[in-house]
């Protein structure tokens, strides 16, 4: 009888497999021999090792034949796309991310992504709501949030409340699961999954080895565990330890694995680089903890997050991969460099050097947006740094973003601009926001149409608004999230976000009664161009499907519709997506956030922890969200089928702007002690059109030297976290000069500027800052400045001179004279 060295000789010999292959095969071999003979003996143990390595290696064929198959439908589909585009370049770029007036007609990962987590987020509403993360960032009900992590892990809480919420939990991770593997990965089912865990590495490398193995090796379940030599679990029940020997080299795998961030078992090489996508989560040195209270331990000493954060966060991650293999198959990486080499091709062949340049250009742009998405641009080089530059831009963001609300008065005209450029009527949806605003009914309803606040569902929604993702500790993440949600912003825009998609779900169901060429105009145009067919219609329309709300009013809810829907689950899933990811690009334009494509196009590749990384993020700090409002709106204004129709929508784009950045201007002004400023001013204009287009920083500079932030504009151009260090740097050096040159120092004036305007949540809440101006920085300037009130009299002559207007709470004083004299605003200088 054949021994297996013989076998595998045999299949070299035959071409069926690569030697090095076979090499691979001959090692686990031995080693699961040699292991088997100190139980058994040496017949039996070269019998076991055979059928191990069989059992294991068809298992991966069987991965891998799948894995293959959605590769190459995905390859098929991205030459379609690029093919048929009417430009390459611009294609790979909304592979990424969806841009208007592209003619681009493939899904793009940025709105598959939103689309997913929007349904996950519907679909976990009550978890969201009842263990949701309060004004301070603590747990609604922290004993809830206990049990359900218990019921999650498959332990009996006894608390139903807590299992009906793990079950609606179970069923998104199940769904994502699903729609993982149909895509090309391979994740199997386990009704105890738990949670997703993210480990901190520099925890874990500080504990050393051998620590961090004598913490985990008790809290396992080795059952649960597969040895990937033989395909078999480590222990044959939960109860049952696993050979000492055996589990020692799995956990030795495992650290290095962490604390290398994978580097230990890859090598250098000329391919793209990292682990596919279809392989990450189907990996098996995976830890499975034994129950709850075992994960929750171990999360608590060596985990990077909190439980609902873990467990929020690992259901948006599948969402996000799902996106991925959707678009560009199970290794994304490898499909985006498919579809550049397919677009450069088309260029080469049609001998346009100036496709081929733009090819170039946009390849490296998609290459950027997608180690955005993916999470890679992020991965910090020196985490020390990384964390400190990032907790640093988050606590920035609480000294500096806590009037930001004052500014978000243009929201209302990107909303009833995008909602009339689909066809809806703005001012119906500007009413609904004030319904939501002041209505919890109206919320509730939009939350059983599958649309909840994304503040609920995640604790950085809307500093990321503004800033994008950034790596920071957990303690300036809350300090942030605190001071946005106090002043309103988070509030503000998950009202607006809400009111366009609830407005929108009306709008669908208006016109569903018709069918798909005889709906109205633009939102033809808008579903046809994205792929939604008449017979796709007809399925949409169907009024068994339609959520109706108390007030008798129907709506088309894709969320809702995937549900109440009788198509079978797949075909209601593929559409019901396809239909919301409409909606999400939509939104985008309504209410913008900071795009991937402008992150990329500033930040390129550099990642946190470097010197060009963390200038750049510095750069770019609330520079990506007048980006990303700038980009919308030019594609939107060349999408306009006219040259009138453009000119008409950048008229009423503008103005519409300018009027709400006039606004903001004059409510900052009020809010920092001053009457309104006099309109009949350049400079008041060109402040207003900055405060319009999203950098009223800038305009700061056509009312003053400073920046709000007391920067020059130097300082503000390289961003936030280069201007403190100016701050900081340039006050200890000039009173080193004066100390020098024998005159008067300044350090009680620079001490109270530096508590004025860098002092988190006081200085910052629009509602509060002009109080701790007056009682507070004041108080000690005077204290400390002997020159401080000769000062505030210079700079309130110099504001009545030049700009106009003078304070209606004067500099040191415990209380305000008079209220703003509103007149001011219409006086001529």
């Amino acid at each position: 009888m054949p021994s297996i060295a013989d076998c595998i000789r045999n299949a070299v010999a035959g071409g069926e497999i690569s030697q090095a292959r076979a090499d691979a095969a001959t090692r686990v071999y031995d080693e699961l021999e040699a292991r088997y003979r100190t139980i058994m003996p040496e017949h039996a143990a070269q019998a076991a090792a055979a059928a191990d390595l069989k059992t294991a290696t068809a298992r991966a064929a069987r991965s891998r034949f799948h894995t293959v198959v959605n590769q190459l439908q995905s390859a098929r589909r991205i030459r379609d796309l690029i093919e048929k585009a009417d430009d390459p370049a611009v294609a790979l770029r909304n592979l990424l991310e969806w841009s208007e007036g592209s003619g681009f007609a493939g899904e793009s990962v940025v709105s598959l992504q939103n689309a997913y987590i929007r349904s996950v987020n519907g679909a976990i509403r009550e978890v969201l709501r009842r263990t949701g993360r309060t004004l301070t960032g603590r747990s609604r009900d922290r004993a809830l949030l206990t049990d359900v992590i218990r019921e999650l892990h498959d332990q009996a809480s006894g608390n139903a409340t807590a299992r009906d919420l793990a079950k609606a939990v179970r069923g998104q991770q199940r769904r994502m699961r699903q729609l993982f593997n149909a895509h090309g990965g391979d994740i199997g089912e386990l009704s105890d999954f738990g949670v997703s865990h993210a480990h901190d590495a520099g925890r874990i490398r500080s504990a050393g080895r051998d620590a961090w193995k004598a913490e985990v090796i008790d809290r396992l379940d080795w059952s649960r565990i597969v040895d990937v030599t033989t395909g078999k679990p480590f222990a044959s029940s939960p109860a049952a330890r696993p050979n000492p020997a055996e589990a020692n080299r799995f956990l030795d795998e495992v650290y290095s694995s962490i604390v290398t961030r994978g580097w230990d078992d890859r090598q250098p090489s000329f391919a793209v680089g990292g682990k596919a996508l279809y392989n990450q989560r189907g990996e098996h040195r995976v830890l499975h903890f034994r129950d709850a209270d075992a994960w929750l331990a171990y999360n608590d000493r060596f985990g990077t997050t909190n439980p609902f954060d873990a467990m929020v966060a690992g259901l948006h991650s599948m969402a996000r991969d799902v996106a991925l293999m959707r678009v560009l198959g199970p290794n994304p990486k490898l499909g985006l460099e498919y579809a550049v080499q397919v677009a450069t091709r088309r260029a080469a062949t049609a001998a346009d050097e100036a496709m081929e340049g733009a090819v170039r250009r946009k390849a490296a742009t998609a290459r950027a947006m997608l180690a955005h998405i993916d999470g890679s641009a992020n991965v910090p080089v020196a985490a020390g740094w990384a964390a400190f530059f990032g907790g640093t831009r988050k606590v920035l963001t609480s000294i500096q973003l806590g009037a930001a609300l004052l500014s978000s008065t243009t929201d209302t005209v990107t909303l009833a601009t995008a909602a009339q450029a689909v066809g809806m009527n703005g001012r119906n949806v500007l009413a609904r926001s004030v319904r939501l605003m002041s209505s919890q009914a109206s919320r509730e309803t939009a939350a059983r149409m599958g649309y909840v606040a994304d503040t609920l569902a995640q604790t950085g929604a809307a500093s990321a608004r503004y800033l994008g993702d950034t790596f920071a500790p957990e303690i300036t993440e809350r300090l942030s999230d605190f001071t946005l949600r106090a002043s309103g912003l988070s509030f503000w825009t998950d009202i607006n976000r809400l009111a366009f998609q609830m407005e929108f779900a009306g709008y669908l169901a208006e016109n569903a009664a018709r069918p798909l060429d005889r709906i109205d105009e633009p939102l033809r145009r808008i579903l046809e161009a994205r792929g939604i067919t008449a017979a796709d219609w007809d399925k949409l329309r169907d009024p068994a499907a339609m959520f109706t709300a108390p007030d008798g009013q129907t709506f088309l809810a894709p969320n809702h519709w995937r549900g109440a829907t009788s198509l079978p689950e797949a075909e209601a899933e593929q559409l019901a997506t396809r239909l919301q990811m409409i909606v999400e690009e939509q939104l985008e334009r309504a209410i913008p956030t900071t795009s991937v494509e402008g992150s990329a196009i500033v930040l390129g590749q550099a990642q946190p922890g470097t010197f060009q990384g963390e200038l750049l993020r510095s750069t770019a700090m609330y520079k990506n969200f007048a980006l990303s409002l700038t980009l919308n709106q030019y594609r939107r204004f060349m999408a306009q089928p006219t040259p009138l129709t453009r000119a008409a929508y950048a008229a009423k784009m503008s103005a519409g702007l300018l009027v709400m950045g006039a606004l903001a201007v004059q409510l900052k002004e009020m809010a920092k002690g001053r009457d309104p400023r006099p309109m009949t001013e350049g400079k008041f204009w060109m402040a207003a059109a900055f405060q319009g287009g999203g950098l009223g920083i800038f305009g700061d500079f056509f009312a003053a030297e400073q920046s709000r932030a007391g920067g020059g504009i130097a300082e503000t151009v390289a961003g936030p976290v280069v201007g403190l260090a100016s701050d900081v740097v340039g006050s200890v050096a000039s009173n080193v000069s004066r100390a020098v040159a024998g005159d008067d120092l300044l350090i009680g004036r620079d001490v109270a500027n530096f508590l004025r305007y860098n002092t988190p949540v006081a200085s910052s809440l629009w509602y509060e800052r002009l109080a701790f101006d007056r009682l507070v920085a004041d108080q000690v300037q005077d204290f400390l400045d002997p020159d401080a009130r000769a000062q505030w009299r210079r700079a309130e002559s110099r504001a009545r001179r030049e700009y106009g207007t003078q304070s209606w709470w004067e500099r040191g004083q415990p209380a305000p004279a008079r209220a703003p004299d509103l007149s001011n605003a219409l006086r001529t200088q």
